[in-house]
């Protein structure tokens, strides 16, 4: 009976002590079971923000291909005006070049013909201090000059 009571008490130590195992591992089990869940929310915490990220990448990647193509669509159109302005100043350059020659051309028929009735009022100017004819003959020869010179300013 001794030896039943002393494996009795060797049982009851025996269980005492996984007793107090069992304690600690469920103290230990808490504890990682707290760990884990904080970990849990850490990562969803994560995975939240690794999301919006993604989403704020995705948005902005659309935004900027817009953008991209806003910029291309306005470069083209101020190509397009560029060049249209261009052609537009080579057509007006090429105008005037033309109005100026014109205008030379005109003007030099312009110089030429007052030079012309230069000439003929210098003519007619010797004329009539060459004639030296009577007073009569010689004013109806001037009348006649005079109408002349008359006729030559009008033109």
């Amino acid at each position: 009976m001794k030896r039943i009571q002393e494996e009795h008490k060797e049982l009851l130590r025996s269980k005492t002590e996984l007793q107090h195992q069992v304690s600690q591992l469920k103290e230990q089990l808490a504890e990682k079971e707290e760990q884990m869940s904080r970990i849990i929310q850490k990562r969803r915490r994560t995975t939240v923000a690794h999301v919006e990220a993604m989403n704020l990448l995705t948005s902005t990647q659309a935004e900027l291909k817009e953008s991209k193509q806003r910029c291309a669509a306005e470069e083209n159109l101020r190509k397009q005006q560029e060049e249209r302005s261009k052609q537009e100043i080579d057509q007006l350059r090429e105008e005037l070049q033309q109005l100026q020659q014109v205008s030379n051309g005109e003007n030099r028929e312009r110089k030429q013909q007052e030079e012309r009735g230069w000439e003929e009022i210098d003519q007619l100017w010797e004329e009539i201090q060459q004639l030296q004819v009577s007073k009569g003959e010689n004013r109806e020869r001037c009348r006649g000059f005079w109408k002349r010179i008359q006729r030559l300013w009008k033109n």
